[in-house]
Parts: C-alpha cells; sequence; structure tokens
C-alpha cells in the first residue's frame, strides 16, 4: 500500500517496488538521494545503503528532525552512510530561485507595460471609465422607435455577454482548486509518458472551459437572431463555433504541453524560453490576423480600393492592401477594421458596409481606419499585448516552479499534470483581468481616431451620420451602466462619438 507523509515538508509517496520513483522526488525538491529504501504501512522510510538500513525515521521523526539542531548533524551521519545527501533542507514557503526569477521578470514585465501606455497611449478624460455618458444633446440623432430597439437589444444581450467572458476562467480556476478534479487529470493519459499525459490533459480541461461557455454563447446568438443580427443557418453557426474552439483548444493545448516540458526539462532556465515564446506567440497571431479573414472569404475590387489609396495618399499614409469581406449572408452588422503590421497590414471593408452606407459615410469609416494606419495603433496594441500575456505567462511559471505551490498542489516529481490546471488556470484569469484594462486603452485610441478623421475626412454631419447608422444597425448601447460602459465598452458611447463631432477640431 502506497504512503504519504512529509519528507523535509514535501509530500513523498513512494513504496519498495518505486524507489526511483522517491529518489526523482527528492531531486525535483532540490534534494539529491543516492538511494531511498522502503516505506511501509505504518509510513516509516527506511534509507538504505545497499542491505544496511541506514537510518528509519516515521513521519513524526521527519517533522521532528526537520525543525530541530539535529537536522545538520543527521546530514553529517547521511553523508557518512553515502545514503541520502540533502543539498538543502526545504520548508513551508521556499521559494525556488528560477520561481522568484520568473515572478521578478512578471513584475518588470507589467511596469513596462504601463510604462508604455502611459507614454504612447493618447488618453482623454471624455472617455475614461468615470466618463459622463448621459448626452442628451446627441440622443436627437435617434428616433424614439430606434432608441426602444437599441435599448431592448442591449438588456437582453448584456448578461450572456458577460457570462460568456466569465464562464471559461470560472471553470478553469474551480478545477485549479477542487483536488478530486486535479487528480481526474491527473489519471488521463500514461503514466510514464509525461508529455502525452500533459497534452491529453490539457486538450481536455481547454475543452471543458469552451464547453463551459457554449449555453451563454448559444444563449446570445439566440438574442442576436431574434433582433436581426444573425441570420445565418444554426447548423452554419454551430461548425462556425467549433472550429474556433478547437483551433482554440489546439493552440492551447501545445502551449501547455511545449510549457511543462521545457520545465521539466530544465526547471532553472526553461522557464526563459516559456515567457519568450509567449511573446512571439502573440506578435505572430497579431501579423496573421489578416489572413484570418480568408476564411470569411474575402474579395478586391478596385475601385475600392483606389478610393481608399486616394484618401490615403491625402491623408499621407502609406496601406498595404485594401479587402472586402463577406458576411451579408451571416449577418447585416456594419464595420471596417485595419488589422496586420509591416507586410500583412490591410484595411478590410465589410460588404454590408458597402451596400449601406453612403459613399461620404463610406469616406468617414475609412478615414478613421487611416488614423490607426497612420499612428501605428496595431503595433502599439500587439506590444502591450505582448508585455501583458508575457507578464501573466511568468507569473504562472513562477508559481508552477515555486516548491510550495507544487507540494499544496499534489506535483511529485515527474507527475506534473496539476500543473496543467495551474497554467491554464492562471493564464485564463490573467486574460479577464485584462479586459477592462484593455477596453480603457482602446476606448482612448479610438477616441483619437475619431478626432483626426473629422480632419481628413472633413465633413462632420456625414461622420455623425455615420456613427448613427452603425448604432441602429449594429444596435450599439446609447447609455449603457458606468460599470459595463468601464468594464467591456472597446468604443466611446455613440452618443460620446456623435458629440465629439460638434467639437472644435484642429
Amino acid at each position: 500500500m502506497v504512503q504519504r507523509f512529509p519528507c523535509f515538508g514535501f509530500p513523498l509517496t513512494c513504496d519498495a517496488h518505486t524507489t526511483d520513483a522517491c529518489v526523482e522526488v527528492f531531486r525535483q525538491q532540490g534534494l539529491a538521494a543516492a538511494r531511498v529504501g522502503s516505506l511501509d504501512a505504518r509510513g516509516v522510510v527506511r534509507l538504505r545503503d545497499g542491505d544496511v538500513v541506514v537510518t528509519t525515521l516515521d513521519a513524526a521523526g521527519v517533522t521532528r528532525l526537520r525543525r530541530s539542531s539535529e537536522t545538520q548533524g543527521w546530514i553529517a551521519s547521511c553523508r557518512r552512510f553515502g545514503s541520502c545527501v540533502p543539498t538543502r533542507v526545504p520548508h513551508d514557503g521556499v521559494v525556488h530561485p528560477a520561481s522568484r526569477a520568473a515572478a521578478v521578470t512578471g513584475l518588470v514585465l507589467l511596469l513596462a507595460g504601463g510604462v508604455i501606455a502611459a507614454v504612447c497611449v493618447p488618453w482623454d478624460a471624455a472617455v475614461a471609465p468615470w466618463a459622463e455618458l448621459d448626452i442628451p444633446s446627441a440622443l436627437t440623432s435617434f428616433t424614439e422607435q430606434q432608441r426602444a430597439e437599441i435599448a431592448a437589444y442591449a438588456d437582453a444581450a448584456w448578461l450572456p455577454g458577460l457570462l460568456s467572458i466569465l464562464a471559461s476562467p470560472v471553470l478553469a480556476l474551480l478545477v485549479l482548486a477542487s483536488s478530486r478534479a486535479r487528480r481526474a487529470l491527473s489519471r488521463i493519459g500514461p503514466r510514464d509518458r509525461p508529455v502525452v499525459r500533459d497534452f491529453l490533459a490539457a486538450a481536455v480541461l481547454l475543452l471543458l472551459t469552451r464547453l463551459a461557455a457554449l449555453p451563454f454563447d448559444l444563449w446570445l446568438a439566440v438574442v442576436r437572431r431574434g433582433n436581426g443580427l444573425l441570420i445565418e443557418p444554426w447548423a452554419t453557426w454551430l461548425l462556425r463555433w467549433s472550429g474556433a474552439t478547437l483551433l482554440v483548444a489546439l493552440l492551447g493545448t501545445l502551449a501547455v504541453t511545449i510549457a511543462l516540458a521545457l520545465l521539466r526539462r530544465s526547471p532553472r532556465g526553461g522557464w526563459i524560453a516559456v515567457v519568450a515564446g509567449a511573446g512571439i506567440v502573440v506578435a505572430l497571431v497579431s501579423l496573421a490576423v489578416p489572413y484570418a479573414n480568408l476564411v470569411e472569404g474575402t474579395r478586391s475590387d478596385p475601385r475600392v480600393r483606389d478610393r481608399v489609396l486616394a484618401i490615403a495618399d491625402a491623408a499621407g499614409v502609406e496601406v498595404g492592401d485594401v479587402v472586402i469581406v463577406d458576411v451579408a449572408d451571416r449577418s447585416p452588422v456594419l464595420n471596417a477594421t485595419v488589422s496586420g503590421w509591416g507586410p500583412t497590414r490591410t484595411v478590410t471593408l465589410y460588404d454590408t458596409l458597402l451596400s449601406t452606407a453612403t459613399p461620404e459615410q463610406v469616406d468617414a469609416i475609412v478615414a478613421h481606419e487611416l488614423v490607426h494606419v497612420r499612428d501605428n495603433d496595431v503595433v502599439l496594441g500587439t506590444v502591450l499585448a505582448m508585455l501583458g500575456a508575457t507578464a501573466v505567462v511568468a507569473f504562472a511559471v513562477a508559481l508552477a516552479l515555486s516548491p510550495g505551490v507544487r507540494r499544496r498542489l499534489g506535483v511529485q516529481g515527474r507527475a506534473d499534470t496539476p500543473l496543467v490546471a495551474l497554467l491554464v488556470g492562471v493564464v485564463l484569469a490573467g486574460s479577464l483581468v485584462a479586459v477592462p484594462v484593455s477596453s480603457t486603452i482602446s476606448r482612448a485610441i479610438e477616441a483619437r481616431a475619431d478626432r483626426d478623421a473629422l480632419v481628413i475626412a472633413g465633413d462632420p454631419v456625414a461622420y455623425a451620420d455615420l456613427i448613427a447608422l452603425l448604432a441602429v444597425t449594429n444596435r450599439s448601447t446609447l447609455e449603457p451602466p458606468q460599470w459595463r460602459y468601464a468594464l467591456v465598452f472597446t468604443h466611446p458611447t455613440p452618443l460620446q462619438r456623435i458629440a465629439a463631432t460638434s467639437a472644435p477640431t484642429s
């Protein structure tokens, strides 16, 4: 029968048939052991040198010895017999040097992100989390019926939208907090193949976190369909959702598996590669975003391209590519975006926008996107995302390398599958914490793009009409509660944007 007891404060699980595993546990916890003997049903460990029992300790004896001045004498005795040579005596709360280095790195990355944001983001009190949202003068741009329809959609959509954001991180943290759930993950896959075991455990956990959000995503889709914002067949919607889920689960599984393999192979320096890899992945994803539109179906229209390039030339902005994405068969929403950087920088216009808006309104939204291009907002967002992601990963790795955390999670030597739940839980929790921060930064950047686009377009009336058209068609909330605006709104409200069109511009 396998027993457990605290050997110098660390859970040690072994029996007479698993002495190699015991040695591995000692090694992982910073203890060098030449040979470990047996652990009987009473919880007594016998350290052996060949067939000679060097010393016998029960659980109470180990605990007492760990806390007493006799420790150094026992270590000297072990050295003399050559059975067990502890290089240090761990204690509760001990932090591995690599864990401390990773935590400090995370703090430095957060500080760097804060400095860059403070210097480079065009902060504007008019769109701060505490900004005034009641703007009666801008309400005249909407009829009573339009206001009622927008308010009805906002009331129906905000809760499922919020729960969809919360579902995955909450489930991951619940699994991390539950010893039973962690043990269940640890039983997935072959015990002698840690890479395969970690891959399967990460895949199961990430799929579960995505499935936790499915009811709320479906609820929101029903609301959108009821308000005419979703017109594609349910089978197509589910296929699209499933594809996104599988892609996220696959990429996340690979990331977790590679991270644990690096930490297992090199506990002291592997964390550096893990943190650096997280930053590289964020940069590559940002670079490749324009190619994601290929899934939706893109096309090029020479007339639209020439028009966009003419506005860009007049504004002194260099544009990489201009494409139209076809969404009319699944939703009537209107939008335009700029994505990518360097060779992949692309201005994307929805086909619904071109078929609904007037030429002056299209020029206005193009001017808005060109401001993003001119000011390298995608690059700034990518840099801040890289710093935020690497900071979160650094903190996750710091926890994974901490002996105290490993002990509480039941990690024993190479049996480190509980760390899958730790990495996934910390990263998803970090992404949740980042939502209000990124929303605040995004609102400031969007407000600056609105102001400068008015100068480029030179038609405040057309710009105000465009904002009203977007709000009515996309059901954009006009007067949200302050907390919801502060936490999740990535753009100023339509009323704020319309009011800004009458402000003096330079």
